[in-house]
């Protein structure tokens, strides 16, 4: 699933920025607003989508999710007009946030007792990156052939592992709420009544999602304008004969080589079951 599925999401974001500057022609205002449509979709229905993994199913929101994505990715890579460029940000944002949590929360729920969840999970994201490497050669390939296969190939691929699923994944640790339980309006009002009050009582709590709020206003412009900004500045020479937009495929490969390497690294060094790694890490 991990490889799988980041290879689809490479083979499609690879080339997706390209994609809108040459074949929508969108301005800069307009690739900032296709971010924010995103990233709006994500947080408006990121309480709501999670009950499903909640309360009925790990198994289910993860099929709903990449079968969403896969359907944002093609309606995006079938018609280069920003409004529909739009639309299709909000189904596969909404998509990302049935999948967010839920194949972490499905894998810990399948494992006996959580044992040598680090390791899994840790393997898991090497797997993932090798498959992000096939994607971004998958990507590159397509988008010599024309800048939108990428996007449509990517989306097809995520509907095929939401099918592929159906079929083969198992869900035998996860306990369904009992039926009283399964309210899903009352149990996201519950959700967010409860966690609002949290927030409320501890400042370092608004200290941090403050600071959250701020980082994702400031990434945003970079996030949707490198690709433009290496397009309109520098001039790409041609690689063995190949599209200058293959460039964009070698630098994401080295930046991937490069998770790939200290992703073994920290395995070696780290014992990943411990539970004050994530903080070391992260710090």
């Amino acid at each position: 699933m991990a490889a799988f599925g980041d290879m689809a999401f490479a083979t499609f974001s690879i080339m997706s920025s390209v994609y809108r500057i040459q074949k929508a022609d969108l301005d800069p205002p307009q690739l900032i607003l296709v971010g924010t449509v995103l990233e709006a979709s994500v947080f408006v229905f990121e309480v709501s989508t999670g009950v499903v993994a909640d309360v009925y199913s790990r198994r289910l929101s993860l099929i709903i999710g990449f079968a969403l994505i896969g359907a944002g990715f093609i309606l995006e890579g079938s018609l280069p007009v920003f409004a529909t460029i739009l639309v299709a940000q909000a189904v596969w944002g909404i998509g990302y946030t049935f999948t967010s949590g839920a194949r972490q929360a499905w894998l810990a729920d399948e494992l006996s007792d959580g044992e040598g969840a680090g390791g899994v999970f840790m393997r898991g994201s090497q797997f993932g990156q090798v498959g992000a490497l096939a994607g971004i050669g998958l990507g590159v390939g397509l988008a010599t052939i024309s800048v939108a296969l990428p996007l449509i190939v990517g989306g097809a691929m995520f509907v095929a592992l939401a099918a592929f699923l159906i079929v083969v994944m198992p869900e035998r640790g996860f306990r369904q709420a009992q039926a009283e339980d399964r309210d899903s309006f009352s149990e996201m009002w519950t959700t967010f009544t409860s966690g609002v009050r949290v927030v409320r009582m501890r400042h370092v709590l608004l200290a941090i999602i403050a600071a959250e709020l701020f980082i994702g206003i400031s990434s945003e412009p970079y996030d949707r304008l490198w690709a433009l900004h290496m397009l309109d500045t520098f001039e790409f020479p041609s690689l063995f004969g190949l599209d200058p937009i293959t460039w964009f495929g070698v630098m994401s490969a080295g930046a991937l080589f490069i998770g790939i390497g200290a992703t073994g690294l920290i395995r070696k060094v780290f014992d990943l079951d411990e539970p004050r790694t994530p903080c070391w890490l992260s710090a």
